[in-house]
């Protein structure tokens, strides 16, 4: 490449322009350095900064100038240019044989590398390297040897490639380690590339592949982590496929296993101090040593909180203590808890609160299948809607309560390893019926007061939220068509009781009967239930074979006033030779009769 002074020389010198010549140093001077040139009695002055300022030149320095314009007495001249001139005329002949340069990667661009071979060249990104190249960053800075492939001296452009040398030393090397790649055998590699899920080793000029998953014992997220584009490693053959040319390396295999002796080191119960290195939906993974993690499972974080994700109460890099809860070798798992280092707050309620305790606390859900109160902080029961009212069963709890409410309730189990807690309200009470059947018996004379009609019979109660049926059949010895024209709704009637059914919670009452026979009182008793003695009674009084079951339960099992039975519920007819008699029995829970055999 020719150099253009800025100005025209001046005097009659002027074969000297832009000439290189053999300078001979005489002395320094404040602006530089004096050469005397080779032709005649000329003298050429050296910026100071081409040989450093206050270097120090010894006399007699021969170097080859490029001599530019005359500048007063002297004539300005150039060391490096000369040496880039020198370099430039023999560009070409380097590209044309293929010759090898050494030059210094100086930065890095979309297409590729510049390189200082002492001219500007540039290497192509394919250039670089035998495998695609995606971070050029860790090139730069770097001394190498580069290939001339091409010179443009018109557009001052030079064209280096690494790749072309590379290739020619792997394929050498390739032959040489070819035989030698058995599984089991160790190389000495170098990365030539990383990826997401690995890197690729050249190993004896054969590239491999580094799983992510082989490189540690540890967990590793991404190769960059440990490794960088030109670092040289040991790696293992893991599998070598010579017809698909596929060859899988390990590095881990070289390195111990924690797990080998992980028992001699760790045990259930021990606490242990690690690191947060990874937050799953389901638990944070921590590490307790190089390749040794343990996992805390979301539900191990804490007793009571509720805890969504772990990172809502841990973070990535956290120092925390735990307590190995669990050890398998054969799967590799260690399972770490954080709340079992303190005490379990369920063994500690139940110890409080056992089945019978009452206390008062505040709502804190309220659902359609119940409410739930607040025991101990962080800690809930439910009350369930069947647990709220001995006579409604179909309370409407979200009407009834609201949250924030102070509510007693007493305690009816407490399930630890489930952390359960069901609590009662209608249990603070003694339960109606109860009362009732240790008030009325079958065969005793009780008043009672009608409190509504059906076609099938008569609803009477006998104490606070215990009603019982007069059924149809029951109110006289006379066919009853119609039960509005004997008993009303405020009527006070003396009845007898036939049955008490605790269980089922029903109670039949008679209106044509003054007394029971004594083995059928003997009967109930024996049988334990009304339904079979009001059976024995029917069958012998009537004198039928089967006789429907009364079914009787309080007022909160009806879905509907009775009086809005279907017609197709209508009550069952007596046997042809008992035509004259009403339907014996009849269910309140059907709003109409259903027959039980």
């Amino acid at each position: 490449m020719s150099e253009t002074p800025a100005t025209e020389p001046q005097g009659l010198d002027d074969d000297l322009h832009n000439t290189i010549l053999k300078g001979t140093y005489v002395e320094t001077v404040d602006d530089g350095y004096v050469f005397a040139l080779e032709r005649g009695e000329e003298h050429a002055l050296v910026e100071l900064e081409e040989l450093g300022w206050g270097a120090s030149v010894e006399d007699g320095l021969e170097a080859e100038l490029l001599v530019e314009r005359k500048v007063g007495e002297r004539w300005s001249a150039s060391i490096r240019k000369a040496e880039k001139l020198r370099l430039w005329d023999g560009l070409e002949k380097m590209a044309a044989e293929g010759a090898e340069v050494e030059g210094l990667v100086t930065s890095k661009n979309r297409g590729g590398l510049s390189v200082d071979i002492g001219v500007r060249a540039f290497v192509p990104r394919s250039q670089v390297d035998v495998s695609r190249v995606d971070d050029l960053s860790p090139y730069v800075g770097r001394i190498a040897t580069f290939k001339v492939m091409e010179f443009d001296a018109e557009k001052a452009q030079v064209v280096l490639s690494r790749r072309k040398l590379l290739e020619r030393e792997r394929k050498a090397e390739r032959r040489k380690v070819a035989d030698k790649l058995e599984e089991g055998a160790v190389f000495d590699g170098v990365v030539r590339g990383i990826k997401p899920y690995g890197a690729f080793v050249d190993v004896g000029g054969m590239e491999g592949l580094l799983h992510v998953s082989e490189l540690s014992w540890g967990r590793i997220d991404h190769p960059g982590e440990l490794l960088s584009v030109g670092d040289e490693l040991q790696v293992v053959v893991l599998k070598f496929d010579p017809k698909r040319k596929r060859l899988s390396l390990g590095r881990k295999q070289l390195l111990s296993d924690p797990w080998a002796d992980v028992t001699e080191r760790y045990a259930e119960g021990d606490s242990v101090t690690g690191k947060v290195v990874s937050l799953a939906d389901f638990g944070a993974f921590i590490a307790l040593e190089p390749g040794l993690e343990g996992l805390v499972h979301v539900t191990e974080l804490a007793w009571t909180d509720r805890i969504h994700h772990p990172r809502e109460v841990l973070s990535m890099g956290q120092e925390i203590l735990a307590k190995v809860i669990s050890l398998n070798t054969d799967q590799r798992r260690l399972g770490l808890s954080i709340k079992q280092l303190q005490a379990n707050p369920w063994e500690v309620l139940a110890a409080d609160l056992t089945p019978g305790a009452r206390f008062t606390g505040p709502i804190r859900n309220v659902t359609d299948f119940g409410i739930f109160v607040e025991a101990k902080p962080g800690i809930e029961g439910l009350v369930h809607v069947s647990n709220v009212s001995w006579n409604d069963r179909e309370v409407d709890v979200t009407k009834t309560f609201t949250l924030g409410e102070e509510v007693e309730v007493v305690v009816l189990s407490v399930d630890i390893e489930g952390e359960r807690l069901e609590l009662g309200i209608k249990q603070l009470s003694q339960d109606p019926w109860e009362v009732a059947a240790s008030t009325v018996e079958p065969g005793q004379k009780v008043k009672v007061e009608i409190v509504r009609v059906a076609e099938f019979g008569a609803f009477a109660q006998i104490t606070e939220g215990v009603e019982g049926l007069i059924h149809v059949s029951e109110i006289s010895e006379e066919r009853v068509d119609d039960v509005a024209r004997h008993l009303r709704p405020g009527q006070t009637v003396e009845a007898l009781v036939l049955s008490v059914d605790t269980v089922a919670r029903r109670i039949a009452l008679s209106l044509k009967r003054d007394q029971l026979e004594e083995d059928q009182i003997k009967s109930y008793t024996e049988e334990g239930g009304a339904t079979a003695t009001l059976g024995d009674l029917l069958r012998s009084q009537l004198g039928i074979d089967e006789v429907p079951a009364v079914e009787l339960r309080d007022r909160s099992s009806e879905e509907a006033p009775v009086e809005e039975a279907p017609v197709e519920a209508a009550p069952v007819e007596a046997p042809a030779e008992e035509a004259g008699e009403a339907p014996v029995e009849a269910s309140a829970d059907s709003e109409g009769v259903s027959e039980e055999e």
